[in-house]
């Protein structure tokens, strides 16, 4: 293999690292469609060795979740809540329960609700809580009992967890690409953030090498850290090493880590 070709393959990772941001940020049809067309050229680029084959099942299984993420029609009613909500602003007054506005964010927030305890599950499980967030907010505004603020921050927060929700497994699938991707061509894997099951007690981890790093936000004042601490331990082979805490600098800081996990992860 040259050094070329390793050398073409970071900036095809770079690439598709920087677009699956992009959905993380903002979910959408065509922020999905930039992430396939940045998967692309990764087609043309099969690997070898033993890791070829993994590599090309998780190119396989990364474009069918994507292919569902951009069909799935919650799109659509997520426009619809955008559009009904936004008359709502303009002419809420004589609106009663049964504004199309409330039914719009009650149709969506339904469509959410889950039984599913997998990884993928706690995406719409965020997604139909901040709705029901949404739901009260809304009929508080129409009953005259809350602000437009508490308003506009229930439903664009529920907005923006429909956004996560809907490409999460998609998103899922395209990290592990680039951890098989490095493998198949000999890199050295250094993998985004993903997700842990609900039942771990860790918020996320991330492939790095051969092994896994597991991470969780520990709380202010845990552990003798005052502003908190990011929590890791390493796992190869079936067997783990000691837990190492780095201590946070500020509030400030532990917030913003926080707010990922929630947003990103």
């Amino acid at each position: 293999m040259t050094t070329v070709t390793r050398t073409e393959l970071r900036a095809l990772i770079t690439s598709v690292q920087g677009a699956v941001r992009a959905v993380e940020d903002r979910g959408s049809r065509e922020t999905i469609a930039a992430l396939r067309d940045a998967l692309l050229p990764m087609y043309t680029r099969r690997g070898e060795g033993p890791h070829r084959q993994a590599f090309m099942d998780a190119l396989g299984e990364a474009e069918v979740s994507l292919r569902a993420a951009a069909a799935s029609g919650t799109w659509d009613l997520l426009t619809d809540v955008e559009q009904k909500v936004s008359r709502f602003w303009h002419e809420p007054d004589g609106a009663t329960l049964d504004h199309p506005a409330l039914m719009a964010v009650t149709t969506l927030t339904v469509r959410f609700e889950t039984d599913d305890r997998s990884i993928f599950g706690a995406a719409n499980e965020r997604a139909h809580y901040a709705g029901l967030d949404a739901m009260r907010a809304l009929s508080s505004a129409i009953n005259g009992a809350a602000n437009g603020q508490q308003l506009d921050k229930a439903v664009t927060e529920f907005l923006a967890a429909v956004r996560r929700a809907i490409p999460y497994m998609a998103l899922y699938d395209t990290r592990q690409v680039l951890v098989e991707a490095a493998r198949a061509y000999g890199l050295f894997p250094v993998g985004m953030r993903q997700p842990t099951s609900p039942e771990s007690l860790w918020d996320w981890s991330r492939q790095i090498g051969g092994a896994e790093y597991v991470f969780e936000l520990v709380g202010p004042g845990i552990e003798g850290h005052a502003f908190g601490a990011v929590a890791t331990a390493r796992f190869e082979n079936g067997l783990g090493g000691g837990v190492r805490y780095f201590p946070l600098s500020s509030i400030e800081e532990w917030r913003r880590i926080a707010r990922t996990v929630v947003d990103r992860v």
